[in-house]
């Protein structure tokens, strides 16, 4: 028991270094963003992921950093697909209340701001498109590319427009154009949109375009600013630990494996109470699958669901079910999952892989199926310890038993007496135990059966 305790204590002092190790090199890592520069300095940012909550939260640390570090604008190179609607809502939101200059700069070559990235980059003050670059095609869909109702699409189509309406207007740039990316699905090369005042510069590289934009007056929601950009250095802000981490736990397959490391986790220790490990590894899995959940638009059905699969996992370790309840938690399982992550609504972002769900349920079920069998096993093999482990078991006479006296039986001295009290049994001969009472063995003789001589009636050999 001590030696356990101490494991354990050991485990948790373990767990919580590790922690505060993580914890440290969070704060380290965000702090180190935030420091202030000494020489004047342009600040630039990669978009290059789809637009969601991960990619939203580098955003505003990189605009927080940039009004915090004294930059005179701050660049984000945008090459993206799009992403969700909220998540575009709110960086736009971010652009426009910045006290920074923000430069949008479609780039490298060959790359593209479609859908949502359109409107992330006609939201700054400034857009540039490198050579051979497109922005467009921001018509509204759902996650998985399908097209979406009439209505809502109408709606939000609607919404789309009368915010690029105000930010074109704003800037004095072409609304017309905008309008198409949305309503037509409209694209446009970098030529096409120089041209036609749907961007306000060309550049073919990033000094090219602190070289261009020098002297531009950017409106800000403070009023207008002019920009001061030529030769200046670039500084660039790099994802952090927890922007990587946070990323990472949007993706809905990592999300559901989450859910089944908890899974898996939380089922060994309920079968094997104190391995301690499993439960913690399952508590910490559930919790950030919790915090990844928070990201998705999901269908709670769906969850309700996978936790009655987890729930007639326990039950089929409890009961004599053999098997069934655990079919049923595949089942389950396999529904709510996809019920879960690829039924949330419209634009919901990226869903969960099917063959990612069917295989981990495949894996749920060999390990119950195995769990199951040790536990039948367990139950059908005969009992070793305790007093109903002593049934059966041979003893040895200390003393004659007439028909009390003295056995030896694991090296221990026991009270017995004989099942038969008109037997008796000599000093040194083998007894079988038949029960335990109170402090006494309940004894009787070993009988052994010796070969019979059989002679074969047909023998020519006779005894005279």
């Amino acid at each position: 028991m001590h030696s356990r305790q101490s494991s354990a204590r050991h485990l948790y002092l373990l767990l919580l270094s590790a922690l505060i190790v993580v914890v440290v090199s969070l704060f380290g890592t965000l702090s180190a963003r935030t420091a202030s520069a000494a020489s004047p300095h342009v600040d630039m940012m990669t978009l290059n992921s789809e637009i969601n909550p991960a990619s939203l939260s580098f955003l505003k640390k990189a605009i927080a950093t940039a009004e915090g570090d004294g930059s005179q604008a701050l660049v984000i190179e945008v090459n993206t697909p799009g992403g969700d609607l909220a998540s575009l809502k709110s960086m736009t939101e971010a652009e426009l209340s910045s006290t920074v200059p923000i430069i949008t700069y479609v780039s490298p070559a060959g790359g593209f701001a479609a859908s949502a990235g359109a409107l992330v980059t006609l939201a700054a003050p400034v857009a540039a498109m490198a050579p051979t670059t497109r922005i467009g095609a921001s018509s509204p869909i759902e996650g998985s590319g399908a097209d979406i109702g009439s209505t809502l699409k109408a709606k939000l189509e609607n919404d789309l427009v009368a915010s690029l309406k105000g930010i074109q207007d704003r800037y004095g740039r072409n609304f017309t154009l905008a309008a198409a990316m949305v309503t037509k699905s409209a694209s446009y090369d970098d030529v096409t949109a120089y041209n036609n005042h749907l961007i306000d510069y060309r550049a073919s590289s990033l000094g090219d375009l602190l070289d261009q934009v020098n002297g531009h007056t950017a409106i800000l929601s403070a009023g207008p600013v002019t920009l001061h950009t030529a030769s200046l250095s670039v500084q660039t802000i790099e994802p952090g630990l927890f922007d990587h981490f946070y990323a990472l736990l949007l993706d809905p397959n990592v999300i559901f494996l989450l859910f089944i490391i908890a899974m898996i986790g939380i089922y060994l220790e309920i079968s094997h109470p104190g391995i301690i490990l499993p439960g913690v590894a399952g508590g910490i899995a559930f919790v950030l699958f919790l915090f990844g959940v928070g990201s998705l638009t999901p269908n709670w059905a769906g969850f309700a669901l996978m936790l009655l699969a987890f729930v007639l996992l326990v039950m089929d370790l409890r009961l004599p079910a053999h098997g069934v309840l655990t079919v049923g938690a595949i089942i389950s399982l396999v529904f709510g999952a996809l019920l879960f992550f690829n039924s949330g609504g419209p634009y919901n972002g990226p869903m969960v892989n099917p063959v990612v769900v069917y295989s981990m349920a495949a894996v749920i079920g060999l390990i119950s199926f195995a769990l199951i069998t040790l536990v039948v096993r367990a139950q059908r093999r005969p009992v070793t310890t305790g007093t109903e482990g002593m049934i059966g078991t041979k003893a040895v006479a200390l003393t004659p038993l007439l028909p009390e006296g003295r056995v030896s039986y694991g090296g221990e001295d026991w009270a017995a007496f004989l099942d038969d009290p008109t037997a008796s049994v000599d000093e040194g001969c083998e007894v079988q135990v038949i029960s335990v009472e109170e402090l006494r063995l309940r004894v009787q003789p070993v009988r052994y059966h010796y070969p019979v001589l059989d002679i074969d009636s047909h023998s020519t050999t006779s005894l005279e």
